[in-house]
């Protein structure tokens, strides 16, 4: 029987949980990643446990990862099983497994002898999954980052970045879907702006908005104090314990939502300036009708309200 081939169990009632306490985060940070990262489901309709070969991680391959993305999955699954009959450990390593996509050559970061090892055992159960993703977490150091709501960081890290922010928008709007609240913008040595200064102003310190060593060490004096992390790294947990002793509201994380309505607003101001007034703009003006002279003001009118109320609804959502 192929390794990837098990009892395959479902998720058990306190999977999620134990996972959260293992890392230290809230259960719906973990809710969250596992519905981006797995669409929810770590085995596939037949049983067997979810994965995906990437043929350009072979030894020899002359692949590209943009060559290897183009691949059908029906393709993909018949040559993960040729390269499984010629070399069943790389085939193994060079695929991503359950729902967490671990991809087997993390097999010992993952706490496993081999990936043949942790096929087997994924293919057990989902609770499995969790704790391979667990113990790959930890060995990576990506727990402060799960703590903080830090998408970006674990975006580049575990899914190996190139994503351009994508992940950690899905994230973060998968964390909202669960608990109904935004995750605060995390804050570190090299952050700068209106955050930093709200936050340095919270701490009692120079609000000139930079992340300096002087705010790096009020935030770790904070974190002590509050019996956290002391890592400097501001996220959810020491937002919040600045908000118990502070009346502060920090910024909130964007989106997939709130960067579709950016590149909205971006377009229509883009569109409509050069409208009014770009090349040639002022010619055709002149020689326009006065009706249409009116149907176009009165047009822009329209436009600059609509754009003005999404400007003013992004901006509450980024505060809230």
């Amino acid at each position: 029987m192929k390794p990837w081939n098990g009892a395959a169990q479902p998720m058990s009632a306190r999977a999620f949980t134990n996972a959260a306490e293992r890392i230290g985060c809230d259960v719906a940070v973990i809710r969250a990643i596992w519905q981006v990262e797995s669409s929810g489901r770590g085995f596939q309709p037949d049983g067997t446990l979810a994965r995906r070969f990437e043929p350009h991680k072979m030894p020899g391959s002359d692949l590209t990862w943009r060559d290897s993305k183009k691949i059908g999955s029906a393709r993909r699954e018949g040559m993960f099983l040729d390269a499984y009959e010629g070399n069943p450990e790389a085939a193994l390593q060079a695929t991503s497994w359950g729902g967490p996509q671990i991809m087997g050559f993390n097999f010992e970061a993952a706490g496993f002898p081999s990936a043949r090892a942790m096929v087997l055992r994924l293919a057990d159960s989902e609770d499995a999954h969790l704790d391979a993703f667990v113990a790959l977490v930890l060995a990576w150091g990506l727990d402060g980052a799960i703590r903080a709501h830090d998408w970006q960081t674990i975006e580049t890290r575990y899914n190996g970045g190139g994503q351009g922010g994508a992940y950690a928008r899905k994230m973060e709007a998968a964390y909202r879907s669960i608990t109904g609240k935004a995750s605060a913008a995390v804050l570190r040595i090299g952050s700068s702006g209106a955050a930093v200064r709200k936050l340095q102003s919270a701490l009692g310190v120079e609000a000139h908005g930079a992340f300096d060593q002087v705010t790096d060490h009020a935030v770790r004096e904070l974190q002590k104090r509050a019996d956290l992390p002391v890592d400097g790294i501001v996220g959810a947990r020491t937002w919040a314990a600045l908000e118990r002793r502070r009346d502060v509201t920090p910024k909130a994380q964007p989106t997939t939502t709130d960067d579709v309505i950016d590149k909205t607003i971006a377009g229509a101001l883009k569109g409509a300036l050069p409208a009014l007034g770009g090349a040639g703009g002022g010619a055709l003006l002149d020689r326009a009708p006065q009706g249409a002279m009116d149907l176009l003001f009165y047009g822009a009118a329209a436009l600059a309200l609509a754009v003005a109320a999404l400007w003013i609804w992004r901006r509450a959502r980024g505060a809230a």
